[in-house]
């Protein structure tokens, strides 16, 4: 984590050509700054006003919030076997899930339509093949897997 947070101080500093403003210093020790800086201490950049500090779980938290969602929904779909009968951009028995998205884009109601016909299935809307219930996905996991079908694009 140390390593990352100087990494990512140095790599900030350097895109924006400017060095912290230090003390005069003996060659030798000035060679081994970075080495001896500890990871929590903030560094400021010189006449910027800004200030970097321990900058890893910043980038983490971002990695997360982005990536994490749609892994999570792929993995419910695949655990409750929605994918034997869905397909993100092709019909397979039940429609695309793209398709289901470009239905529903700009319907506010959309979310809660989609999260109760998750639990309790329908017909009629995308062909004659009724969508089973599944009453036994939890109502947090159908929300899931209800926002990542409509945030395809």
């Amino acid at each position: 984590m140390r390593t990352q947070s100087l990494l990512l101080a140095s790599l900030l500093l350097g895109l924006y050509g400017c060095q912290p403003e230090t003390p005069a210093q003996p060659a030798s020790e000035q060679a081994g700054e970075h080495a001896a800086t500890p990871a929590s201490a903030p560094t400021e950049a010189a006449g910027s006003g800004v200030t970097v500090a321990d900058s890893a779980p910043v980038a983490e938290a971002v990695t997360v919030a982005v990536v994490k969602p749609e892994a999570d929904a792929l993995a419910l779909a695949k655990k409750n076997n929605c994918l034997a009968c869905h397909a993100i951009d092709r019909k397979i028995v039940g429609p695309a899930w793209k398709d289901v998205a470009a239905k529903y884009r700009g319907d506010a109601g959309a979310e809660a339509h989609l999260v109760n016909k998750i639990a309790k299935g329908g017909s009629g809307v995308w062909g004659s093949v009724a969508m089973p219930a599944h009453p036994q996905i939890s109502e947090a996991d159908r929300t899931t897997l209800a926002r990542f079908v409509l945030n395809l694009k």
